[in-house]
């Protein structure tokens, strides 16, 4: 029990109400069933979602990843991404997970790191809103990197082959290019060495999002000879990875970089050709016996089941002066069941009754609420429309991950990528 309001109280009513319609727009984690990755790219009367009974499974899979993260734990930058793509529930981890990327940076330097580790870590900062370009007034990654890419390209062009591997040069490429920095050399190697190859899944994969990035960028620059090779290197690298995919020759923990990348290529696949839901089930097969536990297999898979990709990674709220709060109603109690999620950004500082004003004016709909001043300080009694009642015992308690919220909405102060939870309990 909380020990301010919202704990300590005694509820007065819940009346009975009506369903209600899903809420349209932006979908999040834990909120109804996650959106499958490949969604855009299956056959239009497919449906490709976690269903609801097997949401668990990701909500349990987030949580034992966030758990591995502990202070004597290396710096893992792919854990951070997944963390952040997902929405972190506990931003104490984020914060943790950042400082440890920083410190390993500011204390080991980047001279024995590969080009990829780099990469990584450029992209786990900018998906927690860091700048890679300022660790320290000395230290800027984004340069870092640059010239790494650029001893991959020379060797590449020397040997055949680059430094270290075309996945790591596929990362870097995606990296810089998310950053915002010229890579249409690195593209054009890429996109060379993909039509004259077959990649690996998940080389083909993180290829598949470098180019549709540098892609991007192009089409609203419209360099269009360049990209005609860039199109048709994806459309290679989709049917490999579909193939890949449809004849299970692709390893269990491909599947998520797979789906990643199939998720970007919107292409409509005939019916009977492949079956986005069976692939899905698969997965979610494996993570109930356990083949996911390892932190980072988890780190790979969760992005594609929350139905994000690294692409999104620029798409996170980096706004100054404010926070990001994700914020999920839960009632499986009363009346008609319910969970509803949503993103809402406040300014850094507020108390959480301001995530529940933005929620409301972004979708009064679902997230309308009552509050009632008490002794203990201010109260929510309704969310949703369900209202705490005295007879059933019953009342709304407000959750950071899994831990009871010990202040009041009019007190609690959330961080940058908290989730807060609203779930209608009993006392």
């Amino acid at each position: 029990m909380q020990k301010a309001a919202n704990a300590l109280w005694t509820p007065q009513f819940c009346p009975q109400q009506e369903p209600l319609s899903r809420r349209k727009g932006r979908m999040f984690p834990w909120a109804l069933a996650v959106l499958c990755a490949l969604c855009t790219a299956t056959s239009a009367t497919e449906k490709c979602i976690v269903p609801a009974d097997q949401q668990s499974l990701v909500t349990e899979l987030q949580r034992r990843m966030e758990s591995s993260v502990v202070l004597q734990s290396p710096p893992n930058p792919s854990i951070l991404i997944a963390l952040n793509l997902a929405g972190t529930q506990d931003g104490t981890k984020e914060k943790l997970l950042v400082q440890q990327i920083k410190d390993r940076v500011i204390k080991e330097g980047t001279a024995e790191m590969t080009s990829g580790e780099v990469a990584l870590y450029v992209l786990a900062l900018l998906s927690s809103c860091e700048d890679p370009k300022c660790v320290t007034a000395d230290i800027n990654l984004v340069e870092v990197l640059k010239l790494k890419t650029k001893e991959e390209l020379t060797y590449l062009s020397d040997h055949g082959t680059p430094k270290t591997t075309f996945y790591q040069l596929s990362l870097d490429t995606l990296a810089l290019c998310l950053e915002g920095a010229n890579v249409k050399e690195a593209a054009l190697s890429l996109t060379k060495e993909a039509l004259a190859k077959d990649f690996f899944v998940d080389t083909g994969a993180m290829a598949t999002l470098a180019l549709t990035c540098v892609h991007n960028g192009l089409v609203k620059a419209e360099q269009s000879r360049i990209l005609e090779s860039i199109h048709e290197a994806l459309d290679k690298l989709r049917e490999q990875i579909l193939r890949a995919v449809e004849t299970n020759t692709a390893n269990i923990y491909s599947i998520g970089l797979a789906l990643q990348a199939l998720n970007v290529t919107p292409v409509s696949y005939p019916s009977g050709d492949w079956s986005c839901s069976q692939t899905l089930a698969k997965v979610l097969t494996e993570i109930s016996q356990g083949a996911f536990d390892n932190p980072m297999a988890a780190a790979q898979i969760l992005p594609s089941l929350v139905g994000k990709t690294y692409l999104n990674v620029i798409r996170l709220s980096c706004l100054t002066g404010k926070v990001m709060v994700e914020y999920t109603i839960i009632n499986h109690l009363r009346g008609q069941n319910f969970t509803h999620t949503i993103r809402v950004s406040v300014p850094k500082g507020s108390v959480l009754l301001s995530v529940l004003q933005a929620a409301q004016q972004n979708n009064p709909q679902d997230f309308s609420y009552k509050t009632k001043q008490t002794s203990w300080g201010l109260m929510v009694v309704s969310i949703n429309s369900c209202a705490a009642n005295s007879n059933d015992k019953t009342y709304w308690q407000f959750f950071n991950g899994t831990k009871p919220l010990e202040q009041g909405v009019d007190s609690y102060v959330p961080s940058n990528n908290e989730h807060i939870e609203a779930i209608f309990s009993t006392y």
